[in-house]
């Protein structure tokens, strides 16, 4: 009977080490969530004004970081062109 317990307990004592793994992997990834999808975001919103432009043949946003020479210059947006005092 003692065999048998002993046994039990190992298993009891490898699940817990795998839930631990387990939480462990789950934290990690959670902040690299945290770390990396506002990134993302910005980069995928930065790609999609641009590539809008091309589609729809409407002007650039200004503010985006990017000076689309079709429809920005240093005097409709300064920001994104450089032309800002």
């Amino acid at each position: 009977m003692k065999n048998n317990s002993k046994i039990n307990l190992e298993k009891a004592q490898a699940a817990i080490e795998y839930m631990l793994l387990l939480a462990v992997v789950v934290a990690i990834v959670l902040i690299g969530f945290k770390t990396y999808l506002p990134r993302t975001q910005n980069s995928a919103d930065l790609y999609f004004n641009r590539t809008i432009v091309g589609i729809l043949g409407v002007g650039g946003r200004c503010g985006d970081d990017f000076c689309d020479d079709r429809f920005e210059d240093n005097e409709k947006c300064c920001k994104d062109c450089g032309g800002c005092p």
